[in-house]
């Protein structure tokens, strides 16, 4: 990942991996060009809840969605 990491964005990083996630960069709308870590998920509210933060932010991306932290 490209970019420099907030304490938030370190700690979704590290919970995701550690429940399996694969975490790529991503800008989302409105973010012009900024990036931040994120998750591509099929259910983006147990996503949320598993892992048990607030403010998460969420795109849906067709069949799927991205959960990042914006």
């Amino acid at each position: 990942m490209v970019y420099e990491q907030s304490y938030r964005d370190e700690q979704f990083t590290i919970k995701a991996k550690r429940r399996g996630y694969k975490v790529e960069s991503y800008s989302g709308r409105y973010m012009f060009g900024r990036r931040c870590p994120s998750v591509v998920v099929d259910n983006p509210n147990d996503f949320i809840a598993e892992m048990g933060m607030k403010g998460l932010k969420v795109d849906n991306m067709g069949k799927q969605f991205v959960v990042y932290t914006g």
